[in-house]
This record gives C-alpha cells, structure tokens and sequence, in this order.
C-alpha cells in the first residue's frame, strides 16, 4: 500500500443513529456515535464509495468507486464483517446511486430504477422504474411490521410512497419544483420532502398524504444535503451547501396528531417574523413561515447530522470531522460546539 493521505470518500450513520460508518480510499472505518469512538477499521483493496451498516450486525452493504478495478459502483458487496468475505454480490447496469438496509430487505437505487431484493436469500421481488435519480433520493422505514419506501415520482414535485404490507401505492403533490431530499422518520408515519430550491421543507403523513407542518429553511435558494427526525419526533433538522444545520420544531404535528396538550409548553414554538401580519400579496405568507429555532453552523458545504442525547446534535462533515452542539430547547439560537473530532 502506498503513502497516500487517507480520504474521506463516505459517511453515514446507521438505521437507529448508534453507529456511523466511513469509506475511504484505503477501505471503512466504524465510529460509535455516542460516545465518540473509532470501533474499528478494515482495510480493502481500492476506494469504498458507500458502506452501510445493518444495524450493529456483521452485515454490511459495501460499494466500491468507478476507481476501483475490483470493486466497480455498479456492483453491492454483501459483506460479513465476522468472516471477513462477501456474502453475496449483486451486479447492475447502472452505477449504484445509493443503498438502505432493513432487517428483512435491501433497497438499491440505481439512476432510473430501484431494485428491492429479500436480505434472507438476496432475491429480487421489486423492480421500480423511477426517471432520472442520479442523486438516490429515497427514503424507508425501518420497524419491521410496515415497510414503506418513498421515492420521487416520475412527474416533477411529486412522492410516490409504496406500503408493502397494503401493496398500494400513493402520490403526494409535494412541490412545484423537482424533488432534491427525502426522509421517512423511524416507523415511517412522517415525510419530510425538499425541493431542488431548498427554500421549504414540508412534512406529510403517510396515511393519508395530508401536509402537517412546512418549516423555511431561508430565502436563498440551496442544495439540501440531509434531513433527520428526532427520535421521538420533537425536532426535524436539515443540512445544506450553505454550512448551517437547521433545527425546527415539530410541537404543531405532535399538537395535530394528539401526542402533546395544546397548552403543553415543554416544546419551543419556531420562530416567525414580526411582518407576518402583511397580506399574502406584500409577502405575508413568506414572513409568516415557520424558521428554524435553533443552528449549528460549520464551515463545511456537505454534513449528515442526527439527535443525541440530553437535546444535542450530532454533526459529521465532509472534511472529516464530528460535532456534538447543545441545543437549548427554551432560547434556540446558535447551538454551542461542545465536542469536536477529527476523524480522518
């Protein structure tokens, strides 16, 4: 192996947000969230462009770059981390866009199709045309009694969701622009969807497609990186090109769907503009927006982020490096740095 300076060509975190996992162009490495720890390290023949935990199993779904001779990203390496080899591989036409792992199912999203295939015995059982995807938008549940998987529509602003346990299949009107980010909370009842302007970030229940909540991320338009759910659905954040974690409230959808007293005030409100009272056709539905209470800025244009414990924020960026922030969930405002690792 030469001297090269080891790169950071991958992140992201595991289905319960326990774990996070890295590629590299020597191979992965495996941190534990909270605390911060390096769990350990493998290395591989060429660069990983995509490695996926399952869980805090042996299982994980690796994806090689157009650099590696032994590894193209049009091939998914089901690899057994306790025996050191591949379980399976699985071969496409297409380079990889992205890959979910559930415990019964493993999702791949090529450019215009995604392929769901059995994790038991890797065979395929759906094949979705979708249009162009050259980013893998999609998004999944992970509870084990519903499988729900969320994907843009071929037609411009819309999701469609698949229930596989119903075996039907929706549309919700989300934007008028394409759609640039999905995410389904843990047991998949919320989507959160962004549109390629980056202005709004509406949320949906997946019952009935009816909009709960829209929050505004700015007024300029940006590249959405990422979006998370709070793991009890209190907060939704949201990462974007412009180096600013965004952090909402969700007390109206928790107040809608009964989960908390309207007159509950353990949740901050988000804030809006003091102009809100303007009429639609001043800009009073812009100033009327529901913006961010809390943010985490860095000075990174790419970040994937999730909740920890005791109301912080866990923030890994594309220059190598994890965050932890203290959000203060009476005032909001900018969230304090109170931990900061260099990973690579």
């Amino acid at each position: 192996m030469d001297k090269k300076k080891t790169e950071l060509l991958f992140a992201g975190f595991n289905q319960d947000n326990q774990c996070f996992s890295v590629g590299t162009n020597y191979g992965f490495r495996i941190y534990n969230t909270e605390p911060f720890k390096m769990n350990f390290e493998r290395l591989l023949e060429g660069e990983i462009a995509m490695v996926i935990m399952l869980y805090r199993t042996n299982i994980l779904a690796l994806v090689g770059s157009d650099n590696n001779m032994n590894h193209k990203r049009s091939k998914l390496i089901i690899w057994d981390d306790h025996q050191k080899k591949p379980l399976s591989e699985l071969k496409f036409n297409q380079n990889i866009m992205n890959v979910k792992l559930r415990k019964d199912k493993i999702v791949v999203v090529c450019r215009d199709k995604i392929y769901v295939f059995n994790l038991s015995n890797f065979k395929n059982i759906d094949i979705i045309e979708t249009g162009d995807n050259s980013h893998g938008i999609v998004g999944i549940s992970y509870e084990q009694d519903q499988t729900l998987l969320a994907y843009p529509d071929k037609e411009r602003g819309k999701v469609r969701i698949k229930n596989y346990e119903k075996s039907s299949v929706f549309y919700i009107n989300a934007h008028e622009n394409n759609i640039a980010y999905i995410a389904l909370s843990y047991n998949g009842s919320l989507l959160a969807t962004a549109s390629e302007q980056g202005t709004l970030i509406r949320i949906f229940n997946t019952e009935n497609g009816n909009l709960l909540q829209e929050v505004r991320r700015g007024k300029d338009k940006a590249d959405i990186k990422y979006i998370c759910f709070e793991p009890n659905y209190r907060f939704l954040a949201a990462s974007s090109n412009k180096g600013t974690i965004h952090i909402w409230s969700l007390a109206k959808i928790l107040k809608s769907l009964n989960k908390i007293d309207d007159n509950d005030k353990s949740l901050i409100e988000n804030k809006k503009s003091g102009l809100k009272w303007l009429p639609n056709f001043l800009g009073g539905e812009f100033f009327s927006s529901e913006w961010s209470f809390a943010q985490v800025r860095i000075t990174v244009n790419r970040s994937i982020c999730c909740f920890g414990e005791d109301n912080t924020i866990i923030v890994v960026s594309t220059d190598g490096k994890y965050y932890k922030a203290q959000i203060d969930i009476e005032k909001g405002g900018e969230c304090k740095i109170i931990k900061e690792e260099q990973l690579i």
